[in-house]
């Protein structure tokens, strides 16, 4: 799970473990419909995968929501 400003980084790898969890939330800004459990596996180091090392080291140049990440990260993940 990657962790916006000011940490920029991936923090946490996570399991979901049951989604559309119906919920009913409103305001002038967010709308929330269904959320999910999840269920932490483990927790990096906050230097360890920071975005420039995504950058850098990976070749992930934007974090815009889920997404498939490349082998080499995969790898360095489970380690």
């Amino acid at each position: 799970m990657y962790v916006g400003a000011p940490v920029s980084a991936v923090l946490y790898k996570c399991r979901v473990t049951e989604t559309n969890i119906p919920y009913q939330y409103q305001d002038g800004n967010l709308t929330i419909k269904a959320l999910m459990k999840i269920q932490l596996l483990k927790r990096y180091a906050p230097d360890r995968f920071t975005f420039e090392v995504l950058k850098a080291e990976y070749g992930i140049f934007a974090i815009r929501g889920p997404r498939g990440i490349p082998e080499l990260l995969s790898a360095a993940l489970e380690k």
